[in-house]
């Protein structure tokens, strides 16, 4: 088996796992934040720069902010629509939103701008905080069975696999913008919402914005330094991503 597909299969998948454990321990905003952070799209690009090189992955990582903008509609999508629809109608109302404004932003040609994507930073901030649904009453922890563990890695593995493996068809900048698809922010709230209720969902979500201000950066990095060093850039673009999204997280509790 070779190393792209392992990664597909295995990598992304881990990171849900964890993540999915993190918010048996520490809450449904926890869970949220680890999806939203670059540990599901960090190992997609690392499968492409393998396949296609680093020009390749340069471009994908300069579109991947921009499409974060597309992430903000998915999050306001699921949230305003589990007020009246139950989890599957909830998330079919975020993709369906997600895909529109990707496609808008890749039209518009503006998923070439990394000014343009690392302005979706404040955005991402104001929703979390501001736009955003907050929960009626703090949520009652559930209990996490090995079959459903095992069943959000294997919808994670599908979702990677699909995406990845239509990239050669999308090109290196729609894939760029799609690189953030919601994988975890299909999996882990589809399971929160369904098991849990609206209000762990909505804790959930909130995670994903904050977190997604560490993808936004790690990616913002990334497409700066592919250029300068290479496969090292994973170090600081990985990095200086975390931190942004454990401090977002920090700054939006405290706000809250």
């Amino acid at each position: 088996m070779d190393l792209p597909l392992l990664i597909k299969l295995f990598a992304s998948p881990i990171m849900i796992g964890l993540a999915s454990l993190a918010g048996r321990r520490w809450g449904p905003n926890v869970a949220g934040l680890m999806g939203g952070l670059p540990l599901v799209g960090g190992p997609i690009i690392a499968a492409l720069w393998i396949v296609h090189g680093a020009p390749y992955a340069e471009q994908v990582a300069i579109a991947a902010p921009a499409g974060v903008w597309a992430n903000i509609v998915y999050m306001l999508a699921v949230g305003y629509a589990s007020a009246r629809f139950g989890w599957a109608i909830s998330i079919l109302c975020g993709w369906l939103g997600y895909l529109s404004v990707g496609l808008l932003i890749n039209l518009s040609g503006l998923s070439h701008s990394l000014v343009f994507g690392v302005a979706v930073l404040p955005a991402l901030w104001f929703t979390a905080v501001r736009f955003l649904p907050k929960p009626a009453a703090p949520p009652a922890s559930v209990h996490l069975p090995h079959i459903e563990l095992a069943t959000r890695m294997a919808a994670a593995a599908a979702i990677v696999l699909l995406l990845t493996g239509i990239s050669t068809l999308l090109g290196p900048t729609l894939t760029g913008v799609f690189t953030g698809a919601p994988v975890a922010a299909t999996v882990i709230p589809a399971f929160t919402f369904a098991n849990s209720g609206r209000d762990a969902l909505l804790l959930v979500l909130r995670g994903f914005l904050t977190g997604l201000m560490g993808f936004t950066v790690c990616f913002a990095i990334a497409a700066v330094l592919i250029p300068v060093i290479g496969p090292w850039v994973a170090f600081p673009a990985l990095g200086a991503g975390i931190a942004m999204g454990l401090a977002a997280t920090h700054w939006a509790r405290r706000s809250a």
